[in-house]
């Protein structure tokens, strides 16, 4: 019987953790999924992104073991800030340029840097179970190789855009500096992924230092929604019940379907004024006055309540996650 409960405790566990790692990959997926749909008409690389976010989780996965599941997320998190990157500088200076060069300097920094942290693993790992963090001074240091990257990114700003090159020549200009962006990448990747593995942990710490917001957050939500929701149906039940029309709706006066007044609701208590829906009598005005002013209010104090509540545990936020000094290379 011992024996039975101590499989099922391990099979609990495996199933728990696997749970987590397997949330991790759906959320880093879509975040490149997003991105990629969106860019995918400038560098087409919808699929690319998507494949190559799931094969750098594994492989972490493989390199580091379980770690934290907020590092995968900030590790798809830093290919989207590169893949958004990634678009402007094709789009801005290599627009005509083939999928298969687009799709090779893409790769060629995830390379670098994959290679990298397996160069470095049994470095990057000895660190990593010692818990030797990086402070707060060498976390700011660990984006100085960002300083080369940009220094190759406004060169080749300076040298393509001055002079009229033949495609197939700034295709291989372009491979060139993909290329070495992937050898700056490589050479940084081990303080690069230990901030990375440090940022995950911190997440994690604030994460559970602020899980008691949820409950005041929800209330808050509930609170605020239904602001939207009834002013919403006065909007509309008023528009419907009255003679004159008292909105006009992108130049034209006319009742308020109900998807419009949630609309005009969710914009006017959130004081955003597109102006596509405007109140133009002065009961109508008076109403969105109105509602804008307690929304007012229902943020600035429900903000107050929530932090009040959660100021004891955020107090605790980074306590117990000692960081020392690196070692050197």
């Amino acid at each position: 019987m011992p024996q039975r409960l101590l499989h099922f405790e391990i099979f609990r566990r495996a199933l728990g953790f696997y749970r987590k790692f397997i949330s991790a990959v759906i959320i880093s997926v879509t975040l490149l999924g997003l991105v990629g749909y969106a860019t995918d008409d400038t560098v087409g690389l919808f699929y690319t992104c998507i494949l190559a976010a799931i094969f750098m989780v594994l492989a972490f996965h493989r390199l580091f073991g379980g770690g934290s599941a907020f590092f995968n997320v900030i590790l798809a998190n830093v290919i989207t800030i590169y893949m958004c990157f990634f678009a402007f500088f094709v789009e801005s200076i290599f627009p005509e340029m083939s999928p298969v060069f687009i799709t090779a300097g893409f790769l060629l920094p995830l390379a670098g840097f994959l290679a990298g942290a397996a160069y470095k693993k049994d470095e990057i790992t000895g660190i990593i179970q010692s818990q030797v963090y990086i402070n707060e001074a060498k976390f700011v240091r660990s984006f100085l190789w960002l300083i080369p990257i940009a220094l190759v990114g406004i060169m080749a700003f300076v040298l393509h855009q001055s002079h009229e090159n033949p495609v197939e020549t700034r295709e291989w200009f372009f491979l060139g500096e993909m290329f070495i962006v992937a050898a700056i990448v490589f050479l940084a990747s081990r303080d690069f992924t230990l901030m990375l593995i440090d940022t995950g942990v911190l997440f994690g710490e604030f994460f559970a230092a602020n899980a008691k917001l949820i409950k005041s957050a929800f209330a808050f939500f509930i609170m605020y929604s239904l602001n939207i929701i009834v002013f919403a149906a006065i909007y509309k039940n008023v528009d419907f019940l009255s003679r004159i029309h008292h909105f006009m709706i992108n130049g034209e006066k006319r009742n308020l379907t109900f998807v419009e007044s949630i609309w005009f609701s969710l914009v006017n208590i959130a004081t955003l004024g597109y102006g596509d829906i405007v109140p133009i009598t002065n009961a109508m005005r008076f109403l969105a006055g109105m509602q804008s002013f307690m929304g007012t209010l229902l943020f600035f104090f429900g903000v107050h309540a929530i932090l009040g509540h959660n100021r004891l545990g955020h107090s605790h936020l980074g306590q117990g996650h000692g960081r020392e000094e690196l070692p050197k290379e």
